[in-house]
């Protein structure tokens, strides 16, 4: 979305962000924390604060948590609730795992018994259902290499631990005025059999761009919808987006930031895409360009992120995080040296 619309998005249904962290202590045991000691457990987690990326969440998250620092985790699943008063999209990382000296140093300063180690097939039955399916998944998809993409819905009322203290209704209301940490938009990245990209002109600045832009609040939609809806928009016909490509955070001074996600589908050439669909001669609303002729249409930020979407998609290295359109850390897994496979202990978890 242009950067000159961006202050006309409503603010008041806007979806949150937050993560949850898989900490994997040991091959077999998961750390989930009991705030209340009174055994309830959860996984650690925390809405992102202003400013703050997911990944720089699950840091600081893992941090507070620990008392020392782990690597960069993985992005492993993306989840959204549907709340009364506004959806919630979780980013799911998961990292570790601890050496030896890290575990004896948590058991060692745990004086508070709110940080506890359980074994994986303990600790599932113990976590709230919507807690559950976030661990499980996001476990399973660490060691296939991918990242999940949680079913959506409301949490049932009875899927509500009853060891949370009851709150009135007005203490659960927000504000109708609070204002988002972030604005959550999607983009779609579509090639057709020729490996061009798909760029859609925008009906107000006849600006050309990809099919993207904001979440519609009143449907509460994941981020992979959203980006499906702009396909289906941009090419007339629907398109199943089954891959993430890259994760942009966009920073402003005066406004909330934005993430901004890009999907693409897992098969690059896409043969339902017909060339009548998007005629290369005349007046269009879509066309389908080179990447090497992106920056002739595109704005230089959408430039990047294309370049940086595409080689991440050729290389099969998972989704790639983008700050202000600049290529960061990388969300995958990564490499670690002999003697410390780091990659087989995830696996074996």
């Amino acid at each position: 979305m242009p950067a000159d619309q961006q202050s006309e998005i409503p603010t008041d249904r806007q979806p949150m962000v937050s993560v949850a962290v898989l900490v994997v202590a040991a091959p077999d045991l998961l750390i989930v924390t009991d705030p209340n000691r009174r055994g309830y457990i959860e996984l650690p987690g925390s809405l992102t604060h202003r400013h703050e990326t997911p990944e720089a969440a699950a840091d600081r998250v893992v941090r507070e948590l620990l008392g020392f620092t782990l690597p960069a985790g993985q992005l492993v699943g993306i989840d959204r609730v549907e709340h009364p008063n506004r959806s919630v999209i979780t980013h799911i990382f998961a990292a570790g795992p601890l050496t030896r000296r890290q575990t004896r140093t948590l058991r060692l300063h745990n004086t508070r018994d709110t940080v506890r180690l359980l074994s994986t097939g303990n600790a599932l039955p113990l976590l709230p259902p919507r807690s559950r399916a976030r661990a499980a998944a996001g476990l399973k998809a660490l060691a296939a290499g991918t990242v999940a993409h949680l079913g959506t819905g409301a949490i049932p009322p009875n899927n509500r631990s009853s060891a949370r203290p009851a709150r009135s209704k007005r203490a659960t209301a927000a504000p109708a005025n609070r204002q988002p940490a972030v604005l959550v938009a999607s983009s779609a990245v579509i090639t057709d059999r020729q490996d061009r990209l798909l760029v859609v002109r925008d009906n107000a600045t006849e600006a050309w761009r990809l099919p993207g832009g904001a979440a519609d609040t009143g449907v509460g939609e994941t981020p992979r919808e959203i980006a499906e809806r702009y396909a289906l928009q941009g090419l007339g016909q629907s398109m199943a987006l089954d891959q993430l490509l890259g994760i942009d955070w966009c920073r402003f001074p005066s406004r909330p930031a934005q993430v901004h996600y890009f999907y693409g589908a897992e098969t690059p050439g896409c043969v339902r895409i017909d060339s009548v669909l998007c005629p290369q001669r005349g007046p269009s609303v879509r066309k389908f360009i080179p990447p090497a002729a992106a920056s002739t249409f595109l704005s230089p930020q959408d430039t990047r992120r294309v370049h940086a979407c595409l080689t991440a998609r050729a290389a099969q290295t998972g989704a790639v995080e983008l700050s202000d359109g600049y290529p960061g850390s990388h969300l995958s897994l990564p490499q670690v040296g002999a003697g410390c496979s780091r990659t087989k202990s995830f696996q074996q978890a």
